[in-house]
């Protein structure tokens, strides 16, 4: 049944949205990329998709200039689909980097900015402030949470959205004093997104869940970094997600009033583990290692499945779960035999485009195996070797909430000295 508000300029649906956000690092998606992805949350019984990827200007820098009609003709299309799968197009806006939350004139420009896309059929609406310096910028409040829950509260009173989700700047972790007075200030009806007790949680336990949703006074609407791989792909690297997700609460929707996963940077490869999150999140029986096998199944033609499958256990390693296979010499044949028989008979050719450096680093190290003369180029991660440009001490204390490295391939005295920059 869905239940609705009168007050609100749309009805608003009382269900949860579970499904995925474009918010990465890096170039943004394709329009045919999203449609063709909300067509696939349809099918996985997923229900949202948020537009906000963080090198879009206009979703950022210049968040304060309006879209020209090529983009909102194409967003007009997206939500159309949307309507068609069952899927909600969330319009999401990040203006923390110069945003004065006491100028009347910033407020006005955030509602007629939000207004514009609404106007085109969008319902539901975000606000992100993450990743921006905690500056209380303009006049008259006290702190960051009360002047960022004023902003927030007066863009759900002008607008009325279906929903309105809002990325605090304090969005992983439990930093007490901001989220209680956020969580207090806020209306009601406003999402309150996290990201767990680090910024892309190796786990997500319903202890992490009890204890924001009581410092919130609400439950949260978590931002799940996984299978986002921006952290390598800004740095220059290669390295695929394709293992499922794991780490995370059975009964996951009971203790939370949304999910969106982050997605990769590749489009099509980020079908597989999304497909391991959608059954995770309807399924109390989740088996990861099933779900995996079952997302190659639904996204493979047959005849390349079985060397798809292979190649994911070459490529699954995860933050939450170091584990996959390495080249050896005595299974360099196998894998020369996936790289050459996924090339002929992968007929999805974008998802093989997506691959393909992939594919050639695992080549090379085969041959390498084989005793033959190789460059293994550095720049591309596969087989057991998964080394996040993050120190160790970071990715303890905020990134993974684990070491995540393993470095088998070559020793210690050629690594390449890693920059201190994440951008999860």
């Amino acid at each position: 049944m869905r239940l609705y508000c009168r007050r609100s300029r749309y009805p608003r649906l009382v269900y949860v949205l579970l499904g995925v956000v474009e918010g990465f690092y890096g170039p943004p998606w394709g329009w045919v990329e999203r449609l063709s992805f909300v067509e696939f949350l349809g099918r996985v019984g997923l229900n949202a998709y948020i537009y906000g990827p963080k090198w879009d200007p206009y979703h950022r820098e210049w968040w304060r200039a309006p879209y020209d009609q090529y983009f909102t003709d194409r967003l007009s299309m997206l939500v159309e689909a949307g309507v068609k799968y069952g899927v909600e197009v969330v319009f999401a806006v990040s203006p923390g980097l110069d945003v004065d939350y006491s100028s009347e004139d910033d407020s006005l420009a955030l509602v007629r900015k939000l207004s514009r896309v609404m106007e085109l059929g969008v319902g539901s609406v975000a606000l992100f402030l993450d990743d921006i310096q905690p500056v209380l910028r303009g006049r008259g409040f006290k702190t960051l949470a009360e002047a960022q829950a004023n902003l927030v509260n007066q863009v759900l009173r002008e607008l009325r959205p279906r929903s309105l989700i809002f990325c605090p700047t304090y969005y992983y972790g439990i930093r007490e004093d901001y989220l209680r007075e956020l969580g207090s200030r806020l209306d009601g009806e406003v999402y309150v997104m996290w990201t767990g007790m680090w910024v892309a949680s190796y786990r997500i336990s319903e202890e992490d869940l009890t204890k924001v949703a009581e410092v919130l006074g609400r439950k949260p609407f978590i931002w799940d970094n996984y299978p986002v791989n921006d952290y390598f792909t800004v740095n220059g690297l290669t390295r695929l997600h394709l293992g499922p997700i794991k780490g995370r609460a059975r009964g996951l929707p009971k203790y939370i009033s949304g999910y969106v996963a982050n997605l990769a940077n590749q489009p099509e490869l980020s079908k597989v583990p999304i497909y391991t999150i959608a059954e995770a999140l309807q399924s109390e029986s989740y088996d990861p290692d099933r779900s995996l096998a079952q997302a190659v199944d639904t996204l493979v033609n047959s005849s390349a499945r079985y060397y798809f499958k292979r190649f994911a256990e070459f490529n699954k390693a995860t933050f939450m779960d170091l584990d996959e296979e390495t080249v050896t010499r005595e299974n360099s044949d196998e894998v020369l035999e996936v790289v050459r028989e996924l090339r002929d008979r992968l007929t999805n050719r974008e998802l093989l485009r997506e691959v393909e450096p992939v594919l050639s680093k695992m080549e090379a190290i085969a041959r390498y195996a084989k005793g033959e003369l190789q460059t293994l180029s550095w720049r591309v991660q596969t087989a057991g070797e998964y080394d996040p440009p993050i120190t160790a001490e970071r990715m303890v204390s905020d990134v993974f909430g684990v070491v995540a490295r393993r470095v088998p391939w070559y020793s210690s005295a050629y690594r390449r000295p890693w920059g201190h920059g994440c951008s999860c």
